[in-house]
C-alpha cells in the first residue's frame, strides 16, 4: 500500500514539474511566453534581471533549436518553450513526422517501474475478476435466452374515422 501512495506521488510531482527553463523564464524573461520566451533566454541583452541560465534549461533551448522545423507549425507549433514541448514530440506527433536530428536530441524515454504487489492484494485482484467474468457470463445468458423470444409488442388502438358531413372535400375535417 506504501508503494503505491510512493508512486502516486511521483506522479504527481512529475506532472507538477515545469519545463526545465521555468526558473529562468521567471527572472530573466517573466513577461515572454512560448517562441517569444526562447528568444528573450537566448539573448542576454533582453534579459529584466541578470540571470545565469542552468545546463538543464541550456539544454532545453539546444533542443528547442534541434527541432525547430516541429515547433514552426502543425502538431506542435504552438509548445516552443512550454511545459508541453517534450510532451507534443513524444507523444503528441507521429514519430514519422519528427526528424532524425531531433528524435536524437530528445531525451531518453524512461522506462516503466513495476511495483511488486503483496500476495494479499493479489488474491483481491483475482476475487473480483471471477465476479467480473461471473457476472459478465450471467449477461450472455440473460441476452441469449431474450434473443430467441420476440419482443411483447403493447397493441396499438386504432382510431376510428369520423364520416364527414361535407362530402369529403379536402380540408373539411379541419
Amino acid at each position: 500500500m506504501a508503494a503505491l501512495r510512493l508512486s502516486a506521488l511521483l506522479l504527481l510531482a512529475a506532472r507538477a514539474r515545469a519545463h526545465p527553463c521555468d526558473a529562468e523564464a521567471m527572472t530573466a524573461c517573466p513577461f515572454d511566453g512560448g517562441a517569444a520566451l526562447g528568444k528573450c533566454l537566448q539573448d542576454p541583452s533582453k534579459h529584466e534581471a541578470a540571470t545565469d541560465i542552468s545546463a538543464g534549461c541550456q539544454d532545453f533551448i539546444a533542443l528547442h533549436t534541434t527541432c525547430s522545423a516541429e515547433f514552426a507549425g502543425g502538431t506542435c507549433g504552438g509548445s516552443a518553450f512550454t511545459d508541453d514541448a517534450l510532451l507534443c514530440l513524444t507523444n503528441w506527433m507521429n514519430p514519422a513526422d519528427v526528424s532524425a536530428d531531433c528524435t536524437a536530441a530528445l531525451p531518453a524515454k524512461e522506462e516503466k517501474v513495476e511495483v511488486e504487489v503483496d500476495e494479499a492484494t493479489l488474491l483481491k485482484r483475482a476475487k473480483r475478476k471471477r465476479a467480473r467474468e461471473k457476472a459478465a457470463e450471467e449477461v450472455r445468458k440473460l441476452n441469449e435466452k431474450n434473443s430467441g423470444k420476440p419482443a411483447k409488442k403493447k397493441p396499438t388502438k386504432k382510431r376510428k374515422k369520423k364520416p364527414s358531413s361535407s362530402g369529403g372535400q379536402f380540408g373539411d375535417d379541419l
